[in-house]
């Protein structure tokens, strides 16, 4: 019985033991959940701050200020940070070639002027004179056309005066010297009822000609309108001429301030080559880099406080919001 007794008790710390280590493990698993439950609640439950501090850049879009011609800068009126006006000159091209390309069209639409002028009054001249040559082959074939008319009926006068003799004649009434004399006046009717006919027909021909002279009409307006034509196309590179002549003058496209002067006095530059960029004060914002985990909190339209590195401080307005691809590789993305 005794030494029942000790081998129970030699087993006790064994079943201690056993029971120890299924305790610790049962601890174990209680420890992890409540470490886990609490970093749970931790995150859900943590004060989370409303304030997002960004840093960003003041920026604006440049107007750029190009020629639209070729040549070599003559005078630079401005210099960088100057203040300018919409319309205001701010350099200038030299003008010499253009100018006299403008002089030379500006004389040959005067020349183009004067000769539409001559073609004109030429043109009224052949009209006016084509009138009267038609109105006078007219009258003349009207007077013609009379004559011959009355030929007619002094010969038909003259053969009904001769048959009338000749039968007296043959009655022994009247002298053989009145048939010869009533003949011979038939005969002088017949002949000027001929040249009667033929003068008609002169002037049937002087009437065509006439009418066929409104061709020379129809010249002389082609003539003009060609002149015309050559005068517009005179006056459309005079025109030309001006406009380019204008574009030696670089005006100022807005108001705004010299941000940087691209070119300088006497350089030569060619169209399209900036020569000045202009800022506008007025129209001005700010670029800012945002996180991913902070871009949910931002919406179109909120609004920031904004501090400026002289110290002042205004309110924005967010009216973009973008992807920046670049932002990932220029700034590490945990800072903030």
């Amino acid at each position: 019985m005794q030494d029942a007794m000790v081998w129970l008790w030699s087993l006790l710390p064994l079943v201690a033991l056993a029971a120890s280590t299924r305790t610790a493990k049962i601890l174990g698993w209680v420890a992890i959940a409540l470490f886990a439950a609490g970093g749970v609640s931790y995150f859900l439950t943590r004060p989370r701050s409303s304030t997002i501090v960004l840093t960003g850049i003041v920026t604006t879009k440049d107007v750029i200020v190009s020629s639209q011609i070729p040549g070599r800068i003559t005078t630079l009126t401005v210099k960088e940070g100057d203040a300018v006006a919409r319309g205001q000159v701010v350099a200038t091209i030299a003008p010499e070639e253009l100018a006299a390309d403008r002089a030379y069209y500006a004389h040959s639409a005067e020349g183009y002027s004067s000769q539409v002028s001559s073609s004109e009054a030429a043109l009224r001249y052949q009209q006016e004179q084509t009138a009267r040559q038609i109105q006078e082959a007219e009258a003349r074939l009207a007077a013609a056309i009379a004559q011959q008319a009355e030929a007619s009926a002094n010969l038909e006068n003259a053969r009904l005066s001769w048959e009338r003799i000749r039968e007296l004649v043959e009655q022994d009434v009247l002298p053989r010297e009145q048939l010869d004399q009533a003949r011979t006046a038939h005969a002088a009717a017949q002949a000027r009822l001929e040249a009667a006919a033929k003068q008609t027909e002169a002037q049937r021909a002087a009437l065509a000609l006439a009418q066929a002279a409104a061709e020379q009409v129809a010249m002389r307006q082609s003539q003009l309108r060609a002149d015309q034509q050559q005068r517009a196309a005179a006056e459309a590179q005079r025109t030309k001429a001006e406009v380019r002549l204008a574009y030696t003058r670089l005006q100022a496209p807005v108001d705004g301030i010299v941000d940087v002067l691209a070119a300088r006095l006497g350089e030569v530059v060619n169209p399209g080559q900036p020569v000045l960029t202009l800022i506008n004060p007025d129209d001005l914002w700010v670029r800012a880099d945002v996180e991913e985990t902070y871009i949910d909190q931002i919406r179109m339209g909120d609004q920031f406080p904004l501090r400026l590195p002289s110290g002042e401080e205004r309110r924005g307005t967010v009216f973009f919001r973008g992807l920046d691809a670049g932002f990932a590789t220029q700034r590490a993305v945990s800072r903030t």
